[in-house]
């Protein structure tokens, strides 16, 4: 198939909460949507999920524009795809976050075009018809974590994902654990416990987590190493594994028991499949994360989930958690607490084109030469 013209939208949706962790708060989400149009007419989409700031990893959102624009978009007008992985021939993960949104994209519209689901072109193997949605709570107080539990508990949700920090997320958790013995339950530092606190995280031991997620500010796997022999809880890694050496280098230590993985930050489904082979030789958890998304990447990690061994329900719910209008149709639901997942061609949802030019602060178009619009200019 070859791609005849791009369409690179650039998005800032208002979350209906602000969003707190201990590095960063977000009241509104910014991404890149890539629409690519073969020559028969089929269309494809894909996200790039980076952030304005590196606070979750070094590539930044402007970063990623730039390097779409300026490089991967156009090489993209000059090859000929008989298989979507073929793209990292020519890609590098020097942006690991707009390769994964233009390899996306392609494999997108290559399963519209096969008339086939995302996951029979990628993965061959059975998979779930539905899968648990798990609620990720930021960093709130104790009365606003209690309430948002009960609430989420009488829904039907069986999994929760709790941000913390050092100064009160031991006695958070414990709160939790004292109010709900039996909740699935796992705790997210995003890197900000010293190897001084050791202690705090020992503590936290005691609680019956799931796991425990990217406790220290340092990247020193030997760190994970000791704290992962000294704990039974286990340590699970999220940005700390950018590529396949990483992770290969993590499991040689022993520094993590499980692996929380992301189709964005690890540079498309293409690197993801071989994180999960590689997690499957070694007998290590994976799961499926999330990156406070839209839905056309919050609905491919939904299809990643559904792979039968996945280790817990992943850091999915659905689209008005987040946003009052998505960008796909339908939007992701949950039923007592179970997403159902999509089983048409591609991502098996469609686009709403309207929803991305009302959210678009501007887009631009790739057909040979690259031109800008903005957000009143669309054809």
């Amino acid at each position: 198939m070859w791609v005849k013209s791009i369409k690179l939208f650039h998005l800032r949706m208002p979350l209906k909460f602000t969003f707190k962790t201990s590095q960063t708060s977000l009241n509104q989400r910014e991404s890149l949507i890539i629409k690519v149009t073969d020559e028969l007419g089929n269309a494809g989409y894909g996200e790039v999920v980076a952030f304005n700031e590196p606070f979750y990893t070094k590539e930044t959102l402007p970063a990623s524009k730039q390097v779409l624009i300026n490089r991967l978009l156009p090489r993209l007008l000059q090859q000929e795809v008989k298989q979507p992985f073929e793209v990292h021939q020519w890609m590098d993960l020097t942006h690991p976050m707009a390769t994964a949104g233009l390899e996306n994209a392609v494999i997108d519209l290559y399963a519209r075009r096969q008339r086939q689901s995302i996951m029979n072109v990628v993965f061959h193997e059975e998979t779930c018809n539905e899968i648990y949605a798990g609620i990720v709570l930021g960093d709130l107080d104790n009365q606003s974590l209690l309430t948002q539990i009960e609430a989420y508990v009488n829904e039907g949700y069986i999994r929760f994902k709790i941000k913390i920090k050092p100064e009160d997320g031991y006695a958070k958790l414990k709160l939790i654990r004292e109010n709900y013995p039996d909740l699935m339950l796992l705790a997210d530092a995003n890197n900000s416990f010293t190897l001084k606190q050791v202690q705090a995280l020992q503590n936290i031991d005691e609680l019956g987590l799931l796991c425990l997620e990217e406790p220290f500010t340092s990247g020193d796997l030997s760190a994970y190493q000791k704290l992962q022999a000294q704990i039974k809880t286990p340590i699970c890694m999220d940005e700390s594994i950018q590529t396949m050496e990483d992770l290969r280098a993590a499991i040689e230590l022993k520094a993590c028991q499980a692996v929380n993985i992301k189709a964005g930050r690890v540079g498309g489904i293409y690197y993801v499949k071989q994180m999960i082979d590689l997690c499957r030789r070694h007998n290590i958890h994976y799961w499926i994360g999330s990156m406070l998304e839209s839905g056309i990447s919050k609905i491919l990690h939904v299809h990643l989930a559904s792979l039968k061994d996945n280790y817990i329900p992943g850091d999915l719910s659905p689209s008005r958690r987040y946003f009052a209008r998505d960008i796909i149709q339908p939007e992701i639901t949950a039923r007592h607490g179970l997403i159902q997942v999509p089983k048409g061609p591609g991502l098996g949802v469609e686009i709403d084109e309207e929803a991305l030019k009302y959210f678009a602060i501007d887009h631009s178009i790739i057909d040979g030469g690259t031109r800008f619009g903005a957000k009143h200019e669309f054809d």
